[in-house]
């Protein structure tokens, strides 16, 4: 399927419709323990649609999923959307405040949780209000606070399946949270029609009939979920869920399961390219990829691994799939070409259009209905800040190629990029300051050995209070998810600022990691 369909039929029932009557017995999706065809997964999915119809959640309302990359989070997924119901996927290494943030402001009644993440739930209890439900896949000891009814992953497929629901482009499809970068996190709302546009093979040129897709991103994100596995849905693919990513195994995992295509961050390549040559290297059946960004050493990665059809993809939660470069065209250094049904532009800090060749922001808006963000959930000031002047503003600094590819240059906002993660400088910031000796810090990026960005934390203590940094590290630790964790902090006497007391974060990035700069890595001290 390499043909985008009109806009009413862009929503996920037409998946299952064309699955159902065309390929019902074929294998839709697979983790290392066991496998659906199109037809169990449907029936496996309403089942559990089933189940939250018991639970009261109605159409257009949001469930929450703090769940692991398996079959079940598939299931649940696909329950949710054929029934119109608003998937919200949490990522598993949020806590504290950050996990807390997204439960509350989701307004969802109801949360499906891995086991093993009820402990940080209950160390949040007393911050949210809405919660009613908690649906545990898994055995925990943990007890739950009396207020909430628990209940069994498996006691949710338990009884009759749910019929499917008319679906629209303009229903509500997700709310997905990206990382804040001047607040806290934000929801997208983003619909059947953004959804679909996003995951069709037209996009990367990817899965269809005869491929199987590899999937080792996380599902709580947009990459695993939409670029991934609904990608493969839409193609009539199968997709294999891996637990994680795994460098030692990937290409064995690709032998496994016959993979023919996989969608990678392309700091990804680098950690395989640093294994060993081994006989596995080429000893698969994966050809095509999609490598977001694709990275310098592609041309080693190519001839390695045999992997010699790559695509590039930029784009963004609420903007979708901005532009694209097919399969055989992704090259290093470029983002590909506008998609059809994008407007884009390249503006200065005015918002006055750049000549061709120069650095700017890029802004983006939908030719179609549906098919970018309706706005952030329950954050109107910050959908109106971000929609200004009818366009979408990105906060990504980029220039155009002489070929009319897209080259992503830096951010504009203060987002840090790191190990795949979007990381909120802001959220980082709040931590930091929690700690009784700190007076203020201010969190930056910093250029790493990698694609992607390392963490610099600058820090001014309190009047008298000496903290060390390994010591402010280890109070971060149980508070932030692993990727946020600043790698570089330095403690100074004062954070440089404007007149009108902002912090000027361009000089402490242009400062960088300087000799007194307190490094993880150097320090021993876990990653």
């Amino acid at each position: 399927m390499t043909d985008m369909p009109p806009l009413a039929q862009r929503h996920f029932g037409t998946v299952f419709e064309r699955a159902l009557a065309a390929y019902p017995h074929k294998t839709a999706i697979r983790d290392p323990e066991r496998a659906l065809s199109y037809a169990q997964l449907y029936e496996e999915g309403m089942r559990a649609a089933g189940g939250l119809s018991r639970l009261g959640v109605e159409r257009q309302k949001a469930v929450l999923l703090m769940l692991d990359n398996h079959v079940d989070f598939v299931v649940l997924w696909c329950g949710l959307s054929l029934t119109a119901r608003i998937e919200v996927p949490i990522n598993t290494a949020y806590r504290a405040n950050l996990l807390a943030h997204i439960i509350d402001n989701s307004a969802a009644k109801v949360l499906v949780i891995e086991a093993g993440y009820l402990d940080r739930l209950v160390e949040v209890e007393a911050s949210l209000t809405a919660l009613e439900t908690v649906v545990v896949r898994g055995h925990s000891d943990v007890t739950l606070p009396a207020r909430w009814k628990r209940l069994a992953w498996e006691a949710l497929s338990a009884g009759e399946p749910d019929g499917p629901a008319t679906l629209h482009p303009a229903d509500v499809m997700a709310i997905l949270y990206t990382s804040g970068t001047t607040g806290p996190s934000k929801g997208s709302v983003n619909t059947h029609g953004h959804g679909y546009t996003y995951a069709h093979p037209s996009n990367f040129g990817a899965a269809g009939l005869d491929d199987v897709a590899l999937v080792p991103l996380p599902l709580f994100h947009m990459g695993g979920q939409w670029a991934a596995v609904y990608n493969a849905f839409i193609g009539g693919a199968t997709a294999v869920v891996l637990p994680k990513f795994s460098a030692s195994l990937f290409w064995q995992q690709a032998a496994q399961y016959g993979a023919t295509y996989a969608f990678l961050l392309g700091t990804m390549t680098h950690f395989l390219l640093k294994q060993p040559a081994s006989p596995h290297d080429r000893a698969h059946a994966l050809k095509s990829m999609l490598l977001v960004p694709v990275p310098a050493e592609i041309d080693d990665f190519t001839q390695r691994f045999g992997v010699d059809r790559i695509a590039a993809a930029f784009g963004s939660t609420e903007a979708g799939v901005i532009a694209h470069a097919p399969l055989g065209r992704g090259r290093a250094g470029a983002a590909g070409w506008v998609r059809d049904g994008i407007e884009t532009l390249i503006v200065d800090a005015q918002g006055l259009e750049v000549a061709p060749g120069e650095v700017g922001e890029l802004w983006a808006r939908a030719k179609e209905p549906w098919t970018m963000m309706s706005g952030y959930h329950a954050m109107p000031e910050a959908t109106v800040a971000a929609w200004q002047n009818m366009y979408f503003h990105t906060g990504d600094a980029v220039r155009q190629a002489e070929d009319g590819q897209l080259v992503f240059v830096d951010r504009v906002k203060d987002a840090i990029r790191r190990r795949g993660e979007n990381v909120s400088s802001f959220e980082v910031e709040r931590e930091i300051n929690a700690h009784p000796d700190v007076a203020e810090s201010a969190v930056i990026a910093v250029p790493s050995e990698f694609v992607e960005d390392e963490i610099k934390a600058c820090v001014v203590l309190r009047e008298r209070c000496d903290l060390q940094p390994h010591q402010l590290h280890s109070f971060l630790e149980p508070r932030l998810p692993r990727f946020a964790l600043p790698r570089y902090i330095e403690i100074l006497s004062q954070l440089p600022k404007t007149p009108t007391e902002k912090v000027r974060k361009t000089e402490l990035r242009t400062a960088g990691v300087t000799p007194a700069t307190w490094d993880r890595e150097r320090h021993a001290a876990r990653p």
